[in-house]
């Protein structure tokens, strides 16, 4: 069964920072992913990111649901990707249930904090298996469970 867990970042962390330093464990520990984004401006930004957020690392990815291992995409459809989703949507997309596990990052802005906790809603209503990291409350350095 798909494995939920929910990042709730602090003001100090951008999402999509924060992202980078996932799909780098993620392709660390040998896992595809595939990054679904509300649109094209999103999925430039994180791919500017992934490009430059480590100049030591080279993690190949694309923008479309095709690219391996790490696709950034918004696309209707995840490809051929099931290991990792990381949804940075508001929305959950109708075939997340194919995903071995599934990231929700969860921002400072009231109105996507809305949207999330619609979502664990979802997800604890059927079942799902679920974790949250509060990380506005972090005191420690921790890695992120992938």
């Amino acid at each position: 069964m798909t494995k939920v867990s929910f990042y709730k970042l602090n003001n100090n962390l951008t999402p999509l920072c924060f992202v980078c330093s996932l799909v780098k464990m993620a392709h660390d520990a040998n896992r595809q992913v595939l990054c679904q984004v509300p649109n094209h401006q999103v999925a430039n930004s994180l791919d500017k990111l992934l490009w430059t957020n480590d100049i030591v690392s080279f993690l190949p990815h694309g923008i479309g649901s095709a690219s391996m291992p790490i696709a950034i995409s918004n696309d209707p459809l995840p490809g051929e990707h099931y290991q990792l989703l990381i949804n940075l949507c508001n929305e959950i997309p109708e075939w997340f249930s194919r995903f071995e596990r599934i990231i929700e990052i969860v921002g400072s802005d009231i109105k996507e904090r809305n949207f999330k906790r619609a979502n664990f809603q979802f997800y604890n209503e059927r079942g799902y298996p679920l974790a949250f990291f509060d990380l506005t409350k972090e005191t420690k350095s921790e890695e992120p469970e992938i």
